[in-house]
């Protein structure tokens, strides 16, 4: 699929959502075994221009414009791509060019690069960001979200922390469960720990 804007779609979370696809699939520092894209053809951990910014907009402006013209509500813009939304170096402008359109912004994200300053400095724009966290054990990690080789879950799990205490905007995570890997006791009560420091 090329640069869309979908929507807007019902959402537990964010109401009526507009959907904005801005990575190629499937660029991505994971290969998640229970990805709904499907396999990671495009393993990446550094970030890359995929799209102009005016270009983003424009799709963006395109899908509101429409919902406007039929009437559709809209409560957030969310950035949700069939890749990792943080692959795309041009995030945090676009987030810039599309508060002129009047809606909170959201991102979606794994947080595989979020140990990355300027990856912190282009979410920490957005009104409503959620962080992915499977585990916080090594191997189980590894078993579940299959990362690039180079990915350290120390550095992410230091990383999100970081992001936890600077952002000002509303914070969320999410965890997959998936029997045999990661809902036993153990793993549960370690990423429990985690995710009470983190404060999400």
């Amino acid at each position: 699929m090329t640069l869309s804007a979908f929507g807007p779609v019902p959402s537990r979370r964010l109401g009526f959502s507009i959907g904005i696809n801005h990575i190629p699939p499937k660029h991505c520092p994971y290969a998640c075994v229970y990805c709904q894209v499907g396999a990671t053809n495009h393993m990446q951990i550094k970030p890359g221009s995929f799209y102009p910014v005016d270009a983003v907009y424009q799709v963006v402006q395109q899908a509101v414009q429409l919902a406007q013209k039929q009437h559709q509500s809209i409560d957030f813009l969310t950035f949700v791509p069939d890749g990792e939304p943080t692959l795309d170096q041009n995030l945090g402008a676009e987030i810039d060019a599309l508060r002129d359109l009047g809606y909170p912004i959201a991102v979606i994200t794994n947080g595989a690069l979020i140990n990355h300053p300027d990856v912190r400095q282009a979410l920490g724009k957005a009104d409503w960001v959620s962080l992915k966290i499977d585990s916080v054990i090594e191997p189980i990690w590894r078993s579940i979200n299959r990362p690039h080789r180079a990915l350290r879950l120390d550095e992410i799990m230091s990383g999100m922390l970081t992001f936890a205490s600077e952002f000002g905007g509303e914070f969320v995570t999410e965890t997959m469960l998936i029997s045999g890997l990661n809902d036993d006791l153990a793993s549960i009560n370690r990423l429990a720990d985690f995710l009470y420091a983190l404060q999400p």
